[in-house]
């Protein structure tokens, strides 16, 4: 059987800007296969497979040589060996300004999806010799989010037992560097009046280095205002929804939601491992430093309770720094209009007939 459109998924957090462009195939009666990787959490991608009603197989880039598909979708760079007659897609699995192997990627595939300005910008002036392989199409992970309606929001409401008439606060830090150590055991009973959620990075839940983050959500679950996320919800997306403002740190999820028009909090307080106090520049090089141009987007609280006091603030004053989430959108994630996802489609049917 030939596919029109091979989505390898290398790790489960590729789902959500996936989906939404799998959906776009449905309506237009396109077929697809999703290919599963085995090295990553393969349990909990074939339950999502399953979920989802989808058709796949598991493999990894053996199997994708032996499929006869027009196109093959990628968020991770495949690899310069890959043999295959269908076209190679890329589509960075994170928005925001780290490179995510875009410089392999313009080398191995045929065609490379960007989000805003920033990233077109930036790869078209700093390789003009492949202008052609790269299109700005927005932001598929945020076409759900665009697309919802008010029904599908109560809806996940309900799911999640949230009180609706009380402000929701998503935290969303990443696994490292991370501000979850330096969270107060208390933080839900600092926002008594609001609904939180917890989503942590999935390898806050799966390496054993991170056990103290577990200990701490283990601390805020006994708090009745306070939902914790465990590791089997993979999507942030429904979250995103949810919530009134989001508090997080080095995560890319922090231009997803500032795009939204929602307000966020970029701790600066961050627990590191002893390497990286005794070697600064180990630091500096695991950070994104083009991130910086950004943090102006929200308030950047040194410590818990300066982070506290803004967040507080920030619910009541949601209109701060809207001028700022506005421009990044434009930037970052590009056009909002909730069809990122047909936009792509019609970009791999293209080059497809080329």
């Amino acid at each position: 059987m030939q596919y029109d459109v091979v989505f390898y998924v290398a790790y489960p957090y590729y789902y959500p800007h996936f989906l939404p462009i799998y959906e776009a195939l449905q309506k237009e009666k396109l077929t697809s296969l999703f290919v599963l990787s085995q090295e990553q959490n393969t349990e909990l991608m074939l339950s999502i497979a399953n979920e989802q009603d989808l058709d796949y197989c598991l493999g990894d880039e053996n199997v994708l040589e032996t499929l006869n598909a027009k196109a093959m979708l990628f968020a991770k760079v495949p690899s310069e060996t890959l043999q295959t007659k269908a076209k190679k897609c890329f589509l960075c699995h994170g928005t925001g300004t780290k490179q995510c192997g875009f410089e392999k990627a313009l080398e191995r595939c045929d065609l490379v999806f960007v989000e805003g300005s920033y990233r077109y910008e930036y790869y078209t002036q700093a390789f003009p010799s492949f202008i052609h392989k790269i299109k700005q199409v927005g932001y598929s992970k945020l076409d759900t989010i665009l697309n919802v309606s008010q029904e599908d929001k109560k809806a996940l409401q309900q799911k999640y037992a949230l009180d609706p008439h009380k402000k929701t606060i998503l935290y969303a830090p990443t696994f490292f560097p991370s501000s979850i150590e330096k969270m107060s055991d208390s933080f839900p009973d600092d926002f008594k009046g609001c609904n939180i959620i917890v989503k942590a990075h999935y390898l806050s839940w799966e390496r054993s280095r991170y056990k103290k983050h577990v200990k701490k959500f283990e601390k805020w679950k006994r708090f009745d205002n306070c939902t914790i996320i465990g590791v089997e919800e993979y999507n942030l997306v429904p979250f995103m929804i949810l919530a009134d403002l989001m508090i997080s740190d080095e995560s890319s999820a922090i231009f997803e939601f500032a795009s939204l028009d929602k307000p966020v909090i970029i701790n600066r307080f961050l627990k590191l491992r002893w390497s990286y106090y005794l070697n600064p520049k180990k630091l500096f090089k695991r950070m994104d430093k083009n991130m910086d141009c950004y943090r102006s987007i929200g308030y950047n609280p040194k410590n818990y309770q300066e982070m506290v006091e803004l967040t507080h603030h920030s619910i009541e004053n949601p209109e701060s720094f809207r001028q700022e989430r506005r421009a990044l959108a434009k930037e970052v994630c590009g056009t909002l209009d909730g069809d990122a996802s047909k936009r792509i489609i019609e970009a791999i049917k293209e080059i497809c007939e080329r």
